[in-house]
């Protein structure tokens, strides 16, 4: 399921839906930078996880904030305080994961149309409420990192509902195509062209853009041009996928 589900817009603001899962909703975040983005609150139910793409964010959360850089990643437990503000000067793009759903998109397309809402509805409460904890911060870089013959991998963080790898790869490298019966198994192109097998077809994505396959989805993939690429592989839920890494 590649390419751009929906776009919601209004000044300064652009959001891309690129998945809206049961298992994992993921958008594009274009922000004007020095505009607030979202005030303290958590989630009982899901994880929040951010990557930023371009710019800088302010992550808050119950004591200070972070500040977070180009290929800094976050990812926010339920029951933790989290917020965040676009910084200037800007421009802040960022990838935003939720997992599981819980009728996010649906939450984003209200607050874009300005309906009214219960925040409670799509599993947002107020920190006060909050049972606390930290957010998993894993700057550029940083990660549990395997080198094979044709590839990197880096386990940039691991929760059971959500887990993100980095994957640098040759064009030796190929992900035969295969089928989870468990987890939603996604793709964001970093760098590079990667062709994605998804059912008996393929299709060429590059930088910029999402492949996500459903459970129960045959996918697969490799360069596309005889390059190196890299990817951002995200697993929802983990289903054990970190594990299978450090076990190879």
């Amino acid at each position: 399921m590649p390419g751009v589900l929906e776009v919601l817009e209004r000044p300064g603001s652009r959001t891309e839906v690129l998945a809206d899962l049961g298992e994992l909703a993921a958008f594009a975040f274009l922000r004007r930078g020095g505009t607030p983005g979202a005030d303290r609150h958590f989630h009982a139910a899901h994880v929040d996880a951010f990557v930023v793409l371009e710019g800088e964010l302010e992550i808050l959360t119950a004591g200070d904030s972070l500040t977070l850089a180009p290929g800094d990643a976050v990812a926010v437990p339920p029951g933790v305080v989290h917020g965040f503000n676009n910084l200037p000067p800007g421009p802040v793009r960022l990838l935003n994961m939720h997992a599981p759903t819980r009728r996010i998109v649906e939450y984003l397309r209200r607050q874009y149309a300005g309906r009214p809402t219960d925040p409670a509805d799509y599993d947002q409460h107020p920190p006060d409420e909050a049972p606390g904890g930290e957010p998993v911060v894993a700057l550029a870089g940083a990660g549990e990192r395997f080198e094979r013959d044709n590839r990197v991998v880096t386990i940039r963080f691991e929760l059971p509902q959500l887990s993100l790898v980095e994957i640098e790869f040759d064009a030796s490298f190929e992900v035969p195509p295969h089928e989870h019966d468990d987890h939603a198994d996604s793709f964001y192109v970093a760098d590079g062209a990667v062709e994605f097998a998804l059912g008996e077809e393929s299709v060429v994505l590059h930088s910029g853009e999402f492949f996500a396959a459903p459970p129960g989805t045959r996918h697969g993939f490799r360069s596309a041009d005889g390059r190196p690429a890299r990817v951002l592989n995200v697993h929802a839920p983990d289903a054990g996928f970190a594990d299978s890494i450090r076990s190879q």
